[in-house]
């Protein structure tokens, strides 16, 4: 997810706090998560909240870009990302979308950015062109290793790498709430499969060819 990123050093009181509020309004939501909470999760007075935000929506801002930061660290650090050819990094990618949601047996904890883009789209115009931000660079990201396998594998076909991308941003944010809606990741690793075996035909992929791929690229990653 993006380029190599540095979480920011931040203040001690500060990380605490921005933390909170990231796993407690990814869980509940930014109406239902209160400053006392947020304080309390932390272990910092409200005192301290205020020395560092000016407000829950301050807050609110604050830790959307935490999230991302720490989501694109973790996407730049993993497996996928060493992998030389487009294709593989793509498909590679999407089975890393299902591991770090916890697969099929686990339970995702949903995308805060997904969150606040539905409870708070009308309520906070500033939020919601944050989230939207942070999704077009989502997108962005996905876009470059898409656009690198058209050049190598179909450069004669119509699809637009920007859309693909976004489409692939809508189907994992739609299948994080439904996983959560369901209490089951299944429907999460059943629409990236569905959305894998799309790009398989864009890509002009047989089965055959795809199993051999995925074995190359568990080869590598285990090097």
């Amino acid at each position: 997810m993006l380029n190599r990123t540095q979480i920011k050093q931040l203040p001690e009181t500060k990380r605490k706090l921005l933390d909170a509020g990231v796993s407690l309004m990814r869980h509940r939501g930014f109406n239902a998560t209160t400053v006392d909470e947020v304080c309390a999760e932390a272990g910092v007075t409200k005192g301290g909240f205020f020395h560092y935000f000016k407000s829950k929506d301050d807050l609110a801002t604050a830790a959307v870009d935490r999230f991302y930061e720490m989501k694109a660290k973790q996407f730049a650090d993993a497996p996928f990302r060493g992998l030389a050819d487009p294709l593989d990094r793509i498909f590679g990618r999407l089975d890393f979308v299902k591991e770090s949601a916890g697969g099929v047996k686990g339970l995702t904890k949903g995308c805060l950015f997904g969150m606040f883009a539905q409870e708070m789209s009308f309520s906070n115009p500033e939020l919601r062109s944050l989230c939207q931000a942070k999704f077009a660079q989502i997108g962005k990201d996905f876009e470059g290793d898409l656009a690198e396998a058209k050049a190598r594998y179909a450069p004669r076909a119509a699809f637009d790498p920007k859309n693909i991308a976004m489409l692939y941003v809508s189907i994992v944010q739609g299948s994080l709430m439904l996983a959560k809606t369901s209490e089951s990741n299944r429907v999460l690793v059943a629409n990236i499969d569905q959305f894998r075996a799309y790009l398989q035909t864009l890509f002009g992929q047989s089965r055959n060819s795809t199993a051999k791929r995925a074995a190359k690229v568990s080869a590598q990653a285990g090097n």
